[in-house]
């Protein structure tokens, strides 16, 4: 059974090799003329079994063709996406840049204005370090002792006052901010001249001590420097109050926002004030 399995591929060959040798021999005796040609039942059989290869052929080629101008054109689409990507973000990154320097711009103009309202030498300066969450809030400043730096010169930007230079080298400084807790300022109240002395409240804020509690203080009053503790000049703005209490003894509880956000410093302008002589200070007659 399985040799005779095996045999009929062999047999079928056969019949079909019988049948297109009958073919080729009805072929040599029968012609038929189709538009003036002559052509054997062969070459018609022939002709009609193989006819579809050449439509399959060109159709193979026309698609191929198609494809591969669709990959071209795809792999020119993708390169030029990339190329746009890229151009979008040099873009983006230069519009970035003008803003960045509009900025800078709009805030040294601030800056230069506001310094010329005082009477006495300035000097520019940018932060290069900001502590606000230690216990000791400063920060340090790109100018020094070679820049002409002092120990206690007041540190004052367009919004309102900083604070004190409290250590200097060669090429930096190091300040101590309004907001620190050993911090203190003499100021007073602009709408009543109420003078007391504003201290950091160790949260970021400020408060006034050492007003009476018959003063009228409301929110909104606007606090400046005194002039009176021998490091500020007189009339900077350091804030505004934001609640007033009925405190202990004989003196109000004064809540005060400062008026500078320390979280945002860039440039400062220092001021050489001018200082009272220790010996002046601590002379008796």
């Amino acid at each position: 059974m399985q040799v005779a399995v095996e045999r009929r591929p062999t047999l079928l060959l056969l019949i079909v090799l019988g049948v297109l040798f009958l073919l080729m021999s009805a072929s040599t005796r029968t012609r038929t003329r189709v538009l003036g040609e002559t052509r054997t039942l062969f070459e018609r059989g022939v002709m009609t079994i193989f006819s579809p290869v050449p439509m399959f052929v060109n159709w193979v080629g026309v698609n191929a063709s198609d494809i591969y101008h669709g990959y071209l054109d795809m792999r020119r689409t993708v390169s030029e996406n990339l190329q746009l990507r890229r151009e979008v973000q040099e873009l983006a990154k230069d519009n970035l840049m003008l803003r960045r320097s509009v900025g800078d711009l709009a805030r040294m103009r601030a800056l230069l204005g506001y310094s010329e309202q005082f009477s006495m030498p300035t000097l520019l300066s940018k932060i290069v370090m900001l502590d606000t969450s230690g216990r000791f809030k400063s920060i340090i400043l790109d100018r020094g002792s070679d820049a002409g730096v002092e120990i206690n010169d007041p540190l004052v930007n367009a919004d309102g006052l900083i604070g004190r230079v409290v250590l200097t080298t060669r090429d930096l400084s190091k300040v101590q901010l309004i907001i620190d807790a050993n911090a203190s300022v003499g100021c007073l109240i602009e709408r009543n001249r109420r003078q007391g002395i504003v201290r950091g409240d160790a949260r970021g804020g400020l408060r006034m001590d050492f007003v009476p509690s018959l003063t009228d203080v409301a929110p909104g009053d606007r606090i400046l420097t005194a002039g009176i503790d021998g490091i500020y000049p007189k009339g900077i703005v350091v804030g505004h109050v934001s609640s007033v209490e009925e405190g202990k003894d004989l003196f109000k509880s004064i809540a005060v926002t400062p008026s500078v956000d320390f979280m945002s410093l860039e440039e400062v302008i220092i001021l050489h004030s001018r200082k009272i002589p220790p010996e002046v200070v601590r002379y008796q007659p």
